[in-house]
């Protein structure tokens, strides 16, 4: 069995600092977009939001690629499941 010059997997941490207090937040679990995850707010007022956000490879961040407006906080999040079964 050849041994192939394979550099080691290395653990990476990464941090996302939102603009608003978390209460909710939940991993995509498609294989093509990779390191996505949807973030609820926590405020008292009527203007919560969720914000998608994902991992910038190229510069190893976390970047906001869309925001919306909710009434409440979002007490769970949960992505669309796959209704064809592939992911």
């Amino acid at each position: 069995m050849a041994m192939h010059n394979v550099p080691p997997k290395r653990k990476e941490i990464y941090k996302y600092e939102a603009p608003w207090p978390l209460y909710s937040m939940n991993w995509s679990v498609r294989p093509d977009k990779r390191f996505r995850l949807a973030l609820g707010s926590f405020v008292e007022e009527y203007n919560n939001k969720v914000q998608i956000v994902s991992l910038d490879e190229e510069t190893s961040e976390f970047t906001a690629k869309s925001t919306f407006d909710h009434p409440y906080p979002t007490t769970k999040i949960m992505w669309i499941p796959d209704s064809k079964g592939n992911y």
